[in-house]
């Protein structure tokens, strides 16, 4: 039996303990709120299903949660409240409005729900708690208001206009939207798949909501890395109260059944409270639950968005400084560059969504920096964060984060630019990116030099053999610059001639002031393997724990295993332990719109499909192209298990990466090899000698 921690239980009871003494109110009959009165509550679900309801069923899953809210309420109270009587209670029933709109899915499963939700067009639903058990048939509690033309999800008139209606049709004394679906960090949410994956970019959540005239208690956006401040800065006109998780969301989204209950029973509540509630029942719906990978990495925050302003002018002092430093201190811009590399990061990092109270408590950064901009910084955080929930694995994780884009592409930078307008942040990426700003920001802040005109931060490599006779990369004072070296590994199929990629993983060494030697720390030809096949790794995350994911197929789906790694040293003998767990499966990013799926599944869940390890070609990978060789086809069992193998002998070529403080990444030359099983050995003629500067 897994035993509830204290805090968590406590949570779970008082949560279904308020729900009870809000709303039994005995078997006393209540009659229907007539739509032309004004309510206390009006929700508004913006259903965006995507993939996320046609391959996972996920937004059908919430629907149900949603017919699981009733009144009268079954459950008894444990105890009486002087300060709430039956009385209190039946007067605040009857006060909450439930709407839905539902679109952006090629197919939908809610069947069992009463509910045809057409793929041909938008529909709007209201949902009644009021079950009337007298009719003969019993009235359908989603009852579809009306049909529009079919029309993209992010679009955001599409938004706009389902607001306006809710509003119109529905008045209330108080209002909250949910924004469902799939979330992009700093460049947007919703993704609708009828529409070739159309995104609703923040400056377009921006206009939308400004457009539907509607100003919320509480905005939840149950989507993906979605407590961010450039979002928030996006939406802090239009509501008082924003709750959104820092980290990936798990598939079936917050407590729906549980808050919404909670507020149907006691509709005073405000929008801080409804919050609150948001985040304890959305804990308390995971901490229970066999998958690990959702319990441990679960952020939600509260966040007061009256205060993103002052957040924000905080975020700006600090980038001044980075700024002022670039300009006069180069060699202290590449600490503080360091900085912002260490923070907690969220998913696999590819949104660069980076923990903002992080960075304003780094305990170096506070050796470093001006205290009275880092008092302001941590002032202002604690008064936007209000409250949080938060796992283990996400102890660090503080309520909100920020983008630290410099690996974008030009054109994501170009959006980012739109979605978070703010001169001096765009002038100091545009000064550390391959990304060149609009004209529109040197009308506000003078332009910074490039990280590639300052030579202080070139990093020069030096290749050379190590004391063993193998390729090596000596960096000599200038490794200020560097921030981590990687390499790739790849094996031919003699039968095709093909190089297939192993992997990406770090070289097993810290790169610091006093280290002039930096190698691949590793020549035993180990790599993690399953049932004695060698896998593709891609190492994503190496604090604070190192976490990989592992390529594969699943039937006909391309998906990631997740997987943990721990690394010890025996202290007698020296010997390097790694072992390793898998925590699930994760269908990875979308190919068309590249955001997180918010799918991660137990293995057990899956068993007796037939799976396979995909490796990627290495020419279809510098091509762009997607193509892989395949490994031998099994039946999925309940668990597996990754463990190191001695790779076979054959040809294998490996390439040395070098990512610097401003996360550009400089590839070498290919180096192949000849591996017997035993010992490297290099074709006639190889050399590996030179003097290379990068980011000239």
């Amino acid at each position: 039996m897994r035993r509830v921690p204290g805090k968590l239980l406590l949570i779970a009871v008082l949560s279904v303990f308020l729900s009870a003494l809000f709303c039994c109110a005995g078997n006393a009959a209540a009659a229907e709120t007539p739509e032309s009165e004004t309510a206390e509550w009006t929700v508004m679900f913006y259903f965006c299903g995507s993939d996320l309801e046609s391959k996972y069923s996920y937004t059908s899953f919430n629907l149900k949660e949603i017919s699981q809210v009733k009144y009268p309420y079954d459950f008894k109270p444990l105890y009486t409240a002087d300060s709430f009587t039956m009385e209190d209670t039946i007067r605040d029933i009857g006060k909450v409005n439930i709407l839905i709109e539902t679109g952006g899915s090629s197919a939908w499963h809610a069947d069992s729900l009463g509910m045809n939700i057409s793929t041909d067009s938008l529909q709007r639903w209201q949902y009644d708690y009021f079950p009337d058990e007298d009719l003969n048939p019993p009235k359908e509690p989603f009852r579809l208001m009306e049909s529009l033309p079919l029309h993209s999800m992010a679009d955001p008139e599409t938004l706009a206009d389902f607001i306006r209606w809710g509003a119109q049709a529905f008045p209330a004394e108080k209002y909250a939207l949910v924004l469902w679906g799939h979330g992009g960090g700093a460049s947007g949410v919703l993704i609708d798949e009828l529409f070739g994956c159309d995104n609703l970019y923040l400056y377009e959540l921006n206009q939308a909501l400004a457009d539907g005239g509607v100003y919320f208690d509480t905005l939840l956006i149950d989507a993906c890395l979605m407590a961010n401040i450039e979002t928030a800065w996006n939406v802090r006109n239009y509501a008082r109260w924003m709750v959104a998780s820092e980290e990936a969301v798990p598939g079936e989204g917050s407590a729906v059944s549980s808050w919404l209950q909670e507020l149907v029973c006691h509709p005073t509540l405000d929008g801080k409270w409804l919050g609150r509630s948001i985040c304890d029942t959305t804990e308390a719906k995971y901490i229970n639950r066999e998958d690990a990978y959702a319990r441990q990495l679960l952020t939600w925050a509260v966040i007061d968005l009256t205060k993103i302003d002052r957040l924000a002018g905080a975020f700006e002092q600090l980038i001044q400084v980075m700024s002022k430093a670039l300009k006069d201190t180069p060699k202290l811009v590449q600490i503080y560059s360091d900085y912002l590399l260490k923070v907690p990061e969220f998913d696999d990092g590819r949104q660069n969504m980076r923990d903002l109270g992080g960075l304003f408590c780094h305990p170096d950064i506070i050796d470093t920096m001006d205290n009275t901009v880092l008092d302001e910084a941590v002032g202002a955080l604690t008064e936007a964060v209000v409250y949080m929930t938060r796992g283990q694995g996400r102890s660090d994780a503080r309520g909100i984060s920020f983008c630290y884009p410099t690996d974008f592409d030009p054109e994501e930078l170009d959006i980012y630019a739109r979605n978070f307008p703010v001169p001096l942040y765009l002038a100091y990426l545009d000064a550390v990116s391959a990304w060149t700003a609009p004209d529109w920001v040197y009308e506000a802040v003078e332009q910074l030099p490039t990280v590639d005109d300052i030579e202080e931060l070139r990093i020069t490599v030096e290749k050379r053999l190590n004391a063993n006779g193998m390729p090596a990369l000596f960096f000599g004072e200038t490794n200020g610059n560097v921030s981590d070296v990687y390499y790739r590994l790849y094996r031919e199929d003699e039968s095709t001639g093909d190089f297939l990629l192993l992997g990406r993983t770090d070289c097993g060494a810290e790169i610091t002031e006093q280290a002039e030697v930096l190698a691949r720390s590793d020549y035993s030809m180990l790599w993690p393997s399953i049932e004695g096949e060698p896998c593709c790794i891609d190492l994503i995350q190496d604090k604070p724990e190192r976490l990989y994911n592992i390529l594969a197929q699943i039937n006909s789906d391309r998906v990631y295993l997740r997987c943990g790694q721990t690394i010890s040293t025996n202290g007698s003998s020296g010997t390097i332990n790694r072992e390793y767990e898998l925590y699930g499966v994760w269908v990875g990013y979308d190919e068309d719109n590249s955001l997180p799926n918010r799918s991660v599944e137990q293995l057990a869940m899956l068993a007796g499909r037939e799976y396979r390890l995909l490796y990627p070609l290495e020419d279809a990978g510098k091509t762009g192209q997607a193509a892989y060789a395949f490994g031998i086809t099994r039946s999925l069992p309940r668990a597996l298990f990754v463990s190191d193998m001695v790779l076979p002998a054959g040809t294998y070529r490996m390439e040395y990466e070098v990512v610097d403080r401003f996360l550009r990444t400089f590839r070498l030359e290919t180096i192949e090899f000849r591996w017997d099983g035993q010992r490297i050995t290099f074709p006639e003629g190889f050399t590996w000698e030179g003097t290379v500067i990068l980011g000239s």
